[in-house]
């Protein structure tokens, strides 16, 4: 689909107020035990209004990358090799591995760092697309672009135990660039932190001046970001870079 859903098709879905206690969705595999969510508010992304709904389907490439990885991970658990394609990379063992007993904040920075060491390769070079969606265990082996980047954050941190409530996926307009661009967010005692494969350190959001957002989604939902620090969606065909 189009990074960008038009008008029409946003007023077509249904908002509702986020649940107290979503249910963790399927696409993760078992990880450790989630952590207790955030009593916490949290604070809207670069100060946009936020309009939530929890019908992720019209995201195609995120429920379809979503899909493939649950599958990666059941593979992985019935002990297919590790060099097979769809199959547990050590890195990601080990990776999460490194995380254990850590602090959220440290893990943001070891997730991060270890991610951003991946090559930045092009959706068109890896998949024959402008636009594919790839999950961790594909990023890991081939490299991958900016969704790709966030997306790997995502779902280690995910896997480390992180609840998907502190967590998003965000595609936003870079004014400085002139593109569209995909981070990870997480949430720390309520402040969002931007985990981005274009800078070298996890910031607080609130640092960032030049991101505009679209939209950000999680397992369980996703939010429509308006108002004056937001990129509102429109129905133009614009493309991830």
């Amino acid at each position: 689909m189009r990074l960008i859903l038009s008008l029409s098709m946003l007023a077509a879905l249904g908002f509702s107020a986020p649940s107290a206690a979503p249910a963790i969705a399927s696409g993760v595999p078992p990880a450790l035990a989630d952590r207790q969510a955030e009593s916490r508010p949290m604070q809207a992304l670069f100060g946009t209004r936020e309009t939530y709904s929890r019908d992720i389907a019209p995201f195609d490439k995120w429920t379809g990358m979503l899909t493939r990885f649950r599958q990666e991970a059941d593979a992985g658990r019935r002990g297919c090799a590790s060099l097979a394609p769809g199959c547990e990379p050590a890195e990601w063992h080990d990776a999460l591995e490194a995380l254990r007993g850590l602090d959220l904040r440290d893990q943001l920075d070891r997730v991060n760092a270890a991610v951003n060491r991946h090559p930045y390769v092009g959706s068109q070079r890896n998949w024959g697309e402008s636009n594919y969606w790839e999950t961790p265990y594909e990023f890991l082996r081939k490299g991958g672009q900016c969704q790709d980047y966030a997306i790997t954050k995502y779902l280690m941190l995910r896997a480390a135990g992180i609840p998907a409530a502190q967590l998003r996926v965000l595609v936003l307009r870079d004014t400085k660039l002139g593109l569209d661009h995909a981070v990870a967010v997480a949430y720390v005692d309520g402040e969002p932190y931007v985990l981005d494969n274009q800078l070298g350190a996890v910031v607080p959001a609130a640092s960032i001046r030049h991101y505009r957002p679209y939209y950000s989604i999680n397992e369980e939902g996703w939010w429509l970001h308006t108002g004056p620090n937001a990129r509102y969606a429109s129905a133009a065909d614009a493309t991830l870079r």
